[in-house]
């Protein structure tokens, strides 16, 4: 059987008796899904290589170039960096095309506070609601972290940070808003973007990771909503001041 030239619908397929049928509206969706899943790869091979530093703040982001880099059409890497533009991560300009977004250190501190502060209503929420099954999953989370070796390497450093993530998402994920949890996970991704970016010029020394998750666990598991908010905000303006001294953003 012949298709139709010209005329932009999908050909007739053929029943079981040989017939023709016009096609359904799931044999549609079916014949565009691989355009959208092209792009939905595209969007995320790139947020991860902004996230994890590959493509650096500013960095120009020519379109055929990160086709040919990622094996994606030139369409689908468009598309990806619009969506990209909504997520903070990607700028626009008129003549210029796209580029990394800069990081600075207004941002940075702007970052670190409000992640400060919606993470401590999404703790204190989850010690006040959170149930057995919570306490499980952030018991379970604590021991993977605390066996997973730190980040000494390259090689070592994707294991630490998926467990590190994990244990984090558990503290407060029995606040059981979705709202809450989406935005947490927004501003981890780009508290991730600057730790990713200043990982080979800072230097954690003397600081006692491992015993901040451990007193930050020991403080969900009490109930004591009050204790935890505080160590989870010194956890984090801990992580920021060594980002700061490690020169990756100016005092500007």
């Amino acid at each position: 059987m012949r298709a139709a030239h010209g005329s932009g619908r999908i050909a007739a397929l053929p029943t079981e008796l040989g017939e023709a049928h016009e096609p359904t509206r799931m044999e549609t969706f079916a014949a565009s899904a691989p355009v959208k899943s092209l792009t939905a790869v595209a969007f995320e091979r790139l947020r991860v290589a902004i996230l994890c530093g590959e493509l650096l703040p500013q960095e120009r982001l020519r379109i055929q170039a990160l086709s040919e880099r990622y094996s994606v059409g030139a369409t689908a890497v468009r598309e990806a960096l619009s969506r990209l533009v909504t997520e903070g991560l990607v700028a626009l300009e008129e003549q210029r095309g796209f580029h990394v977004t800069p990081v600075s250190r207004a941002e940075l501190l702007d970052l670190a506070q409000t992640r400060s502060r919606v993470e401590q209503m999404a703790l204190r929420e989850a010690i006040a609601h959170g149930d057995i099954e919570w306490e499980s999953r952030l018991l379970s989370c604590f021991h993977r972290l605390s066996r997973t070796p730190p980040p000494t390497s390259p090689e070592r450093d994707a294991p630490w940070s998926a467990a590190h993530r994990a244990f984090h998402e558990a503290l407060v994920d029995g606040c059981a808003s979705p709202w809450t949890l989406r935005l947490c996970g927004l501003l981890y991704d780009k508290s991730e973007r600057y730790r990713n970016l200043a990982k080979s010029s800072t230097h954690e020394r003397g600081r006692d990771v491992d015993g901040e998750h451990r007193a930050l666990l020991d403080a969900a598991m009490t109930r004591d909503a009050d204790a935890a908010c505080r160590l989870l905000g010194e956890h984090f303006a801990a992580t920021t001041e060594i980002i700061l001294a490690g020169g990756l953003v100016s005092d500007e």
